[in-house]
Protein backbone atom coordinates (compact mmCIF):
# COMPACT_ATOMS: atom_id res chain seq x y z
CA UNK A 1 0.00 0.00 0.00
CA UNK A 2 1.38 3.47 -0.73
CA UNK A 3 2.54 5.78 1.79
CA UNK A 4 -0.51 8.34 1.06
CA UNK A 5 -3.07 5.67 1.21
CA UNK A 6 -1.53 4.30 5.04
CA UNK A 7 -1.56 7.48 6.21
CA UNK A 8 -4.95 8.22 4.74
CA UNK A 9 -5.75 4.90 6.83
CA UNK A 10 -4.00 6.05 10.26
CA UNK A 11 -5.79 9.58 10.41
CA UNK A 12 -9.22 7.90 9.36
CA UNK A 13 -8.79 5.34 12.51
CA UNK A 14 -8.20 8.58 14.55
CA UNK A 15 -11.26 10.08 13.20
CA UNK A 16 -13.33 7.02 13.81
CA UNK A 17 -12.00 6.14 17.35
CA UNK A 18 -12.75 9.62 18.22
CA UNK A 19 -16.09 9.65 17.20
CA UNK A 20 -16.27 5.92 18.70
CA UNK A 21 -15.70 7.04 21.93
CA UNK A 22 -17.43 10.73 21.58
CA UNK A 23 -20.55 8.47 20.73
CA UNK A 24 -19.69 5.93 23.40
CA UNK A 25 -20.15 9.29 25.75
CA UNK A 26 -23.38 10.61 24.22
CA UNK A 27 -25.14 7.31 24.34
CA UNK A 28 -23.46 6.70 28.22
CA UNK A 29 -25.99 10.46 28.95
CA UNK A 30 -28.39 9.66 27.02
CA UNK A 31 -28.76 6.59 29.08
CA UNK A 32 -28.53 7.95 31.95
CA UNK A 33 -31.51 10.63 30.79
CA UNK A 34 -33.31 7.79 29.61
CA UNK A 35 -33.08 6.51 33.40
CA UNK A 36 -34.35 9.52 34.81
CA UNK A 37 -37.42 10.17 32.94
CA UNK A 38 -38.36 6.66 32.94
CA UNK A 39 -38.10 6.87 36.81
CA UNK A 40 -39.78 10.16 36.63
CA UNK A 41 -43.13 8.47 34.40
CA UNK A 42 -43.28 5.75 37.64
CA UNK A 43 -43.27 8.35 39.92
CA UNK A 44 -45.75 10.48 38.68
CA UNK A 45 -47.98 7.70 37.68
CA UNK A 46 -48.32 6.72 41.34
CA UNK A 47 -48.35 10.76 42.13
CA UNK A 48 -51.27 11.21 39.61
CA UNK A 49 -53.17 8.04 40.94
CA UNK A 50 -52.83 9.25 44.38
CA UNK A 51 -53.98 12.49 43.29
CA UNK A 52 -56.89 10.79 41.79
CA UNK A 53 -57.48 8.63 44.74
CA UNK A 54 -57.39 11.27 47.62
CA UNK A 55 -59.91 13.36 45.02
CA UNK A 56 -62.30 11.23 45.30
CA UNK A 57 -62.19 10.48 49.02
CA UNK A 58 -62.84 14.48 49.43
CA UNK A 59 -64.74 14.82 46.73
CA UNK A 60 -67.25 11.59 47.10
CA UNK A 61 -67.07 9.63 50.10
CA UNK A 62 -66.13 11.94 52.08
CA UNK A 63 -68.95 14.35 50.90
CA UNK A 64 -71.44 11.08 50.59
CA UNK A 65 -70.44 10.22 54.41
CA UNK A 66 -71.42 13.82 55.36
CA UNK A 67 -74.68 13.90 53.57
CA UNK A 68 -75.67 10.32 55.39
CA UNK A 69 -74.80 12.12 58.71
CA UNK A 70 -76.67 15.23 57.60
CA UNK A 71 -79.74 13.19 56.85
CA UNK A 72 -80.16 11.22 60.08
CA UNK A 73 -78.50 7.87 58.34
CA UNK A 74 -75.37 7.80 60.10
CA UNK A 75 -73.93 9.03 63.57
CA UNK A 76 -72.78 12.31 63.17
CA UNK A 77 -69.87 11.21 64.91
CA UNK A 78 -69.55 8.15 62.41
CA UNK A 79 -65.26 8.55 61.75
CA UNK A 80 -63.60 5.08 59.61
CA UNK A 81 -60.03 5.61 58.08
CA UNK A 82 -61.36 2.86 55.92
CA UNK A 83 -63.99 5.00 54.11
CA UNK A 84 -62.30 8.58 55.55
CA UNK A 85 -58.97 8.71 55.68
CA UNK A 86 -57.15 9.73 52.87
CA UNK A 87 -53.51 8.57 54.02
CA UNK A 88 -54.78 5.53 55.71
CA UNK A 89 -56.75 4.70 51.65
CA UNK A 90 -53.38 5.96 50.03
CA UNK A 91 -50.57 3.45 52.19
CA UNK A 92 -53.21 0.80 51.63
CA UNK A 93 -53.40 1.24 48.34
CA UNK A 94 -49.91 1.18 47.54
CA UNK A 95 -48.90 -1.45 50.01
CA UNK A 96 -51.29 -3.55 47.37
CA UNK A 97 -49.75 -1.88 44.34
CA UNK A 98 -45.73 -2.86 45.64
CA UNK A 99 -47.80 -6.68 46.75
CA UNK A 100 -48.28 -6.93 42.65
CA UNK A 101 -44.99 -4.99 41.52
CA UNK A 102 -43.32 -7.96 43.97
CA UNK A 103 -44.94 -10.50 41.58
CA UNK A 104 -43.56 -9.20 38.96
CA UNK A 105 -39.85 -8.75 39.88
CA UNK A 106 -40.40 -5.22 39.75
CA UNK A 107 -38.52 -3.15 42.95
CA UNK A 108 -41.29 -1.48 45.11
CA UNK A 109 -41.96 2.47 45.07
CA UNK A 110 -41.42 3.80 48.73
CA UNK A 111 -44.30 5.85 49.38
CA UNK A 112 -45.78 8.03 52.01
CA UNK A 113 -47.65 10.70 53.17
CA UNK A 114 -45.39 12.16 55.67
CA UNK A 115 -46.78 14.79 58.23
CA UNK A 116 -44.87 16.86 60.68
CA UNK A 117 -48.11 16.78 62.89
CA UNK A 118 -49.77 13.44 62.18
CA UNK A 119 -52.05 11.42 63.64
CA UNK A 120 -50.50 8.43 62.98
CA UNK A 121 -46.90 8.21 64.03
CA UNK A 122 -46.34 6.03 60.88
CA UNK A 123 -46.80 9.05 58.99
CA UNK A 124 -44.04 10.86 60.50
CA UNK A 125 -41.91 12.96 58.23
CA UNK A 126 -38.04 12.21 58.71
CA UNK A 127 -35.88 15.20 58.40
CA UNK A 128 -34.98 14.99 54.96
CA UNK A 129 -38.99 15.48 54.34
CA UNK A 130 -39.45 18.17 57.19
CA UNK A 131 -37.23 20.10 55.38
CA UNK A 132 -38.58 19.57 52.10
CA UNK A 133 -42.57 20.64 53.63
CA UNK A 134 -40.97 23.79 55.00
CA UNK A 135 -39.47 24.77 51.53
CA UNK A 136 -43.07 24.03 50.43
CA UNK A 137 -45.06 26.22 53.22
CA UNK A 138 -42.87 28.79 52.29
CA UNK A 139 -43.51 28.99 48.80
CA UNK A 140 -39.86 28.15 47.45
CA UNK A 141 -41.55 25.61 45.40
CA UNK A 142 -44.35 23.42 44.14
CA UNK A 143 -42.90 20.13 43.91
CA UNK A 144 -39.34 18.80 44.79
CA UNK A 145 -37.20 16.26 42.84
CA UNK A 146 -33.58 15.19 43.62
CA UNK A 147 -32.06 11.81 42.77
CA UNK A 148 -30.68 10.57 45.97
CA UNK A 149 -28.17 7.91 46.72
CA UNK A 150 -28.80 5.26 49.63
CA UNK A 151 -26.63 2.48 50.45
CA UNK A 152 -25.15 2.66 47.00
CA UNK A 153 -28.48 2.66 45.18
CA UNK A 154 -29.98 5.74 43.19
CA UNK A 155 -33.57 6.39 43.77
CA UNK A 156 -35.18 9.33 42.08
CA UNK A 157 -36.90 11.46 45.04
CA UNK A 158 -40.29 13.40 44.21
CA UNK A 159 -42.24 15.33 46.75
CA UNK A 160 -45.77 17.49 46.03
CA UNK A 161 -47.78 19.06 49.13
CA UNK A 162 -50.98 18.25 49.60
CA UNK A 163 -53.64 20.39 49.37
CA UNK A 164 -53.15 23.28 51.98
CA UNK A 165 -55.52 23.29 54.95
CA UNK A 166 -59.39 24.24 54.04
CA UNK A 167 -62.73 24.50 56.22
CA UNK A 168 -63.29 21.04 55.28
CA UNK A 169 -59.61 19.89 56.76
CA UNK A 170 -60.36 21.53 60.17
CA UNK A 171 -63.51 19.35 61.11
CA UNK A 172 -61.01 16.71 61.86
CA UNK A 173 -57.56 18.92 62.32
CA UNK A 174 -58.74 21.91 63.56
CA UNK A 175 -59.59 21.76 67.55
CA UNK A 176 -60.29 18.15 69.50
CA UNK A 177 -63.59 19.40 69.97
CA UNK A 178 -64.83 19.73 66.84
CA UNK A 179 -63.48 16.18 65.91
CA UNK A 180 -65.40 13.05 65.62
CA UNK A 181 -66.34 11.24 68.72
CA UNK A 182 -65.21 8.02 66.60
CA UNK A 183 -61.97 10.10 65.71
CA UNK A 184 -61.04 10.81 69.05
CA UNK A 185 -61.86 6.96 70.06
CA UNK A 186 -59.42 5.66 67.63
CA UNK A 187 -56.49 8.60 67.95
CA UNK A 188 -56.72 10.64 71.00
CA UNK A 189 -57.02 14.42 71.30
CA UNK A 190 -53.34 15.15 70.95
CA UNK A 191 -51.78 14.58 67.38
CA UNK A 192 -53.03 15.72 64.08
CA UNK A 193 -54.73 19.23 65.70
CA UNK A 194 -54.44 22.80 65.92
CA UNK A 195 -53.65 23.30 62.45
CA UNK A 196 -54.09 26.42 60.71
CA UNK A 197 -56.14 27.45 57.59
CA UNK A 198 -53.70 27.58 54.54
CA UNK A 199 -51.00 25.66 56.05
CA UNK A 200 -49.36 22.66 54.22
CA UNK A 201 -49.69 20.14 56.63
CA UNK A 202 -47.76 16.81 54.77
CA UNK A 203 -46.10 15.82 51.19
CA UNK A 204 -46.70 13.15 49.06
CA UNK A 205 -42.93 11.33 49.64
CA UNK A 206 -42.26 9.11 46.65
CA UNK A 207 -38.90 7.18 45.81
CA UNK A 208 -38.21 5.08 42.56
CA UNK A 209 -35.57 2.80 42.81
CA UNK A 210 -33.18 3.38 39.72
CA UNK A 211 -31.41 0.26 39.91
CA UNK A 212 -33.16 -1.50 37.02
CA UNK A 213 -33.52 1.36 35.07
CA UNK A 214 -29.81 2.24 34.99
CA UNK A 215 -29.15 -1.76 33.87
CA UNK A 216 -31.15 -1.63 31.10
CA UNK A 217 -29.65 1.45 30.11
CA UNK A 218 -26.29 0.18 30.21
CA UNK A 219 -27.40 -2.57 28.19
CA UNK A 220 -29.09 -0.62 25.66
CA UNK A 221 -25.70 1.51 25.70
CA UNK A 222 -23.61 -1.71 25.34
CA UNK A 223 -25.70 -2.60 22.33
CA UNK A 224 -25.65 1.00 20.88
CA UNK A 225 -21.74 0.35 21.34
CA UNK A 226 -21.31 -3.07 20.15
CA UNK A 227 -23.25 -2.29 17.14
CA UNK A 228 -21.59 1.43 16.30
CA UNK A 229 -17.98 -0.43 16.92
CA UNK A 230 -19.06 -3.65 14.50
CA UNK A 231 -20.70 -1.14 12.07
CA UNK A 232 -17.48 1.34 12.16
CA UNK A 233 -15.10 -1.61 11.80
CA UNK A 234 -17.03 -2.98 8.76
CA UNK A 235 -16.85 1.10 7.45
CA UNK A 236 -13.16 1.37 7.83
CA UNK A 237 -12.45 -2.32 6.55
CA UNK A 238 -14.37 -1.92 3.39
CA UNK A 239 -12.12 1.50 2.44
CA UNK A 240 -9.48 -0.65 3.78
CA UNK A 241 -10.23 -3.01 0.83
CA UNK A 242 -11.20 -0.03 -1.73
CA UNK A 243 -7.71 1.24 -1.25
CA UNK A 244 -6.19 -2.07 -1.36
CA UNK A 245 -7.97 -2.70 -4.72
CA UNK A 246 -7.20 1.11 -5.86
CA UNK A 247 -3.10 0.21 -4.64
CA UNK A 248 -3.22 -2.60 -6.68
CA UNK A 249 -4.66 -0.81 -9.99
CA UNK A 250 -2.43 1.59 -9.32
CA UNK A 251 0.28 -0.38 -9.56
CA UNK A 252 -0.57 -2.28 -12.32
CA UNK A 253 -0.47 0.78 -14.27
CA UNK A 254 2.46 2.02 -13.08
CA UNK A 255 3.90 -1.06 -14.02
CA UNK A 256 2.61 -1.15 -17.26
CA UNK A 257 3.63 2.59 -17.99
CA UNK A 258 7.39 1.78 -16.53
CA UNK A 259 6.83 -1.23 -18.88
CA UNK A 260 5.74 1.11 -21.70
CA UNK A 261 8.08 3.65 -20.82
CA UNK A 262 11.45 1.04 -21.30
CA UNK A 263 10.09 -0.35 -24.49
CA UNK A 264 9.66 3.50 -26.05
CA UNK A 265 13.27 3.28 -25.30
CA UNK A 266 14.25 0.17 -26.00
CA UNK A 267 15.06 -2.32 -28.80
CA UNK A 268 13.02 -5.15 -29.10
CA UNK A 269 14.54 -7.77 -31.05
CA UNK A 270 18.28 -7.13 -28.75
CA UNK A 271 16.59 -5.55 -25.78
CA UNK A 272 19.55 -3.10 -26.00
CA UNK A 273 18.32 0.61 -25.80
CA UNK A 274 17.17 1.99 -29.19
CA UNK A 275 18.25 5.62 -30.35
CA UNK A 276 15.74 7.55 -29.15
CA UNK A 277 16.88 5.68 -25.54
CA UNK A 278 20.06 6.02 -26.29
CA UNK A 279 19.93 9.66 -26.52
CA UNK A 280 17.85 10.26 -23.48
CA UNK A 281 20.66 8.73 -21.61
CA UNK A 282 23.65 10.50 -23.65
CA UNK A 283 22.65 13.91 -22.50
CA UNK A 284 22.93 13.88 -18.98
CA UNK A 285 26.08 12.24 -18.95
CA UNK A 286 28.05 14.43 -21.85
CA UNK A 287 27.08 17.09 -19.32
CA UNK A 288 28.24 15.35 -16.37
CA UNK A 289 31.57 14.91 -18.21
CA UNK A 290 31.92 18.37 -19.08
CA UNK A 291 30.93 19.44 -15.35
CA UNK A 292 33.77 17.48 -13.79
CA UNK A 293 35.98 17.33 -17.03
CA UNK A 294 36.47 13.62 -17.21
CA UNK A 295 36.92 12.28 -20.50
CA UNK A 296 34.26 10.11 -22.45
CA UNK A 297 33.91 8.46 -26.15
CA UNK A 298 31.91 7.24 -28.37
CA UNK A 299 32.16 3.44 -30.31
CA UNK A 300 30.06 3.07 -33.14
CA UNK A 301 30.38 -0.52 -35.04
CA UNK A 302 28.61 -1.94 -37.63
CA UNK A 303 28.22 -5.22 -38.80
CA UNK A 304 30.36 -6.59 -41.91
CA UNK A 305 28.87 -8.05 -44.76
CA UNK A 306 25.47 -8.35 -42.92
CA UNK A 307 23.44 -8.01 -46.06
CA UNK A 308 24.72 -11.67 -47.29
CA UNK A 309 23.10 -13.34 -44.26
CA UNK A 310 19.99 -11.77 -44.62
CA UNK A 311 20.13 -12.75 -48.38
CA UNK A 312 21.65 -16.31 -47.58
CA UNK A 313 19.89 -17.29 -44.72
CA UNK A 314 16.65 -14.94 -44.30
CA UNK A 315 15.74 -12.37 -42.54
CA UNK A 316 15.15 -14.94 -39.40
CA UNK A 317 18.33 -16.10 -39.19
CA UNK A 318 19.60 -12.48 -39.42
CA UNK A 319 17.23 -11.39 -36.40
CA UNK A 320 18.53 -14.43 -34.33
CA UNK A 321 22.58 -13.48 -35.29
CA UNK A 322 21.25 -9.88 -34.02
CA UNK A 323 20.33 -10.96 -31.02
CA UNK A 324 23.54 -13.23 -30.92
CA UNK A 325 25.87 -10.62 -31.54
CA UNK A 326 23.81 -7.99 -28.82
CA UNK A 327 24.93 -10.54 -26.44
CA UNK A 328 28.42 -11.01 -27.25
CA UNK A 329 28.58 -6.93 -26.72
CA UNK A 330 26.98 -7.07 -23.19
CA UNK A 331 29.64 -9.80 -22.18
CA UNK A 332 32.36 -8.12 -23.10
CA UNK A 333 31.68 -4.16 -22.32
CA UNK A 334 31.82 -2.90 -18.75
CA UNK A 335 28.62 -2.20 -16.38
CA UNK A 336 29.49 1.46 -16.95
CA UNK A 337 29.14 1.45 -20.80
CA UNK A 338 25.92 2.23 -22.47
CA UNK A 339 24.82 0.26 -25.61
CA UNK A 340 22.61 1.25 -28.33
CA UNK A 341 21.08 -0.62 -31.43
CA UNK A 342 21.49 2.32 -33.42
CA UNK A 343 19.89 1.17 -36.24
CA UNK A 344 20.00 -2.05 -38.84
CA UNK A 345 23.33 -3.68 -37.90
CA UNK A 346 24.90 -0.29 -36.37
CA UNK A 347 25.26 -0.71 -33.00
CA UNK A 348 26.51 2.48 -30.48
CA UNK A 349 28.27 2.27 -27.13
CA UNK A 350 29.29 4.92 -25.10
CA UNK A 351 32.28 4.51 -23.09
CA UNK A 352 32.17 6.95 -19.76
CA UNK A 353 35.83 7.74 -18.34
CA UNK A 354 37.70 6.70 -20.83
CA UNK A 355 39.70 8.64 -23.23
CA UNK A 356 40.66 7.91 -26.72
CA UNK A 357 43.34 5.58 -26.48
CA UNK A 358 41.31 3.93 -24.18
CA UNK A 359 38.24 3.74 -26.22
CA UNK A 360 40.31 2.38 -28.79
CA UNK A 361 41.44 -0.71 -26.46
CA UNK A 362 37.89 -1.61 -25.48
CA UNK A 363 36.97 -1.31 -29.55
CA UNK A 364 40.02 -3.68 -30.44
CA UNK A 365 38.78 -5.79 -27.10
CA UNK A 366 35.30 -6.29 -28.80
CA UNK A 367 36.39 -6.86 -32.24
CA UNK A 368 38.38 -9.46 -31.53
CA UNK A 369 36.18 -11.17 -29.68
CA UNK A 370 33.35 -10.82 -32.09
CA UNK A 371 35.92 -12.74 -34.01
CA UNK A 372 36.22 -15.44 -32.33
CA UNK A 373 32.02 -16.00 -31.10
CA UNK A 374 30.21 -18.32 -32.96
CA UNK A 375 27.29 -17.25 -34.66
CA UNK A 376 24.96 -20.68 -35.62
CA UNK A 377 24.73 -21.26 -39.16
CA UNK A 378 26.74 -18.00 -39.68
CA UNK A 379 29.99 -19.53 -38.33
CA UNK A 380 32.31 -16.33 -38.05
CA UNK A 381 31.01 -12.67 -38.06
CA UNK A 382 33.50 -9.39 -37.93
CA UNK A 383 32.56 -5.48 -37.04
CA UNK A 384 34.03 -2.40 -38.15
CA UNK A 385 34.85 -0.08 -35.66
CA UNK A 386 34.56 4.27 -35.58
CA UNK A 387 35.70 5.86 -32.44
CA UNK A 388 34.93 9.56 -31.34
CA UNK A 389 36.42 11.29 -28.02
CA UNK A 390 34.07 14.03 -26.81
CA UNK A 391 35.93 17.13 -27.81
CA UNK A 392 34.73 20.33 -25.71
CA UNK A 393 32.70 22.24 -27.93
CA UNK A 394 31.03 19.36 -29.95
CA UNK A 395 27.04 19.33 -29.41
CA UNK A 396 25.97 15.02 -29.57
CA UNK A 397 24.85 15.21 -33.20
CA UNK A 398 28.51 16.59 -34.23
CA UNK A 399 30.00 14.34 -31.59
CA UNK A 400 28.03 11.12 -33.12
CA UNK A 401 28.44 12.05 -37.02
CA UNK A 402 32.19 11.96 -36.34
CA UNK A 403 32.56 8.53 -34.72
CA UNK A 404 29.67 7.75 -37.65
CA UNK A 405 33.01 9.24 -39.99
CA UNK A 406 35.40 7.16 -38.25
CA UNK A 407 33.55 4.03 -39.28
CA UNK A 408 33.11 4.48 -42.40
CA UNK A 409 36.98 4.80 -42.87
CA UNK A 410 37.19 1.72 -41.27
CA UNK A 411 34.76 -0.02 -43.93
CA UNK A 412 36.68 1.71 -46.18
CA UNK A 413 39.65 0.24 -45.15
CA UNK A 414 38.55 -2.84 -45.65
CA UNK A 415 36.24 -4.03 -42.46
CA UNK A 416 37.01 -5.71 -39.34
CA UNK A 417 39.18 -2.37 -37.92
CA UNK A 418 39.24 0.14 -35.84
CA UNK A 419 39.28 4.20 -36.87
CA UNK A 420 39.84 6.92 -34.95
CA UNK A 421 38.37 10.45 -35.83
CA UNK A 422 40.73 13.41 -35.31
CA UNK A 423 39.68 16.98 -35.72
CA UNK A 424 42.33 19.20 -37.29
CA UNK A 425 41.63 21.69 -40.28
CA UNK A 426 39.40 19.10 -41.95
CA UNK A 427 38.31 16.31 -40.63
CA UNK A 428 41.25 13.45 -40.84
CA UNK A 429 40.36 9.85 -39.81
CA UNK A 430 43.37 8.06 -39.03
CA UNK A 431 44.72 4.58 -38.56
CA UNK A 432 43.93 3.08 -35.15
CA UNK A 433 44.18 -0.71 -36.19
CA UNK A 434 44.84 -2.84 -39.20
CA UNK A 435 42.25 -4.94 -40.66
CA UNK A 436 42.68 -8.33 -39.68
CA UNK A 437 44.89 -10.94 -41.15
Amino acid sequence: MTRKNRNALLWLLLVFSLIFFGLAWLFSLRSQAYALREAEDQARNVLLTQRALHGYVSDVQRTEIYRLQSGGKLDPDYFSPQLMSRTYIARQVMQRLNAERQLLDLMPIYFKLASENPRNPINQADAYELKVLQRFNAGEAGEFREVVEEKGAKWLYLAVPVQANNDSCLKCHGLPEHAPADLLRQYGDKAGFFEAIGHIRALISIRVSMAAILEQGRDNVRTQITVTFLSMVAVYLLIWIFLRRLDAKHQIILEQNIELERLSVTDPLTGLLNRSGFLKSLEPRRQEAIRYGTPMALAMLDIDHFKRINDQHGHTVGDAVLKAFAEVLRRNVRSADVLCRWGGEEFLILLPQQDEAGAVTSAEKLRRALEVASFTPVETLSASFGVAEYLAGNDLQGWIARADQALYAAKAAGRNTVRVARPDAGERIDDAAQPAA
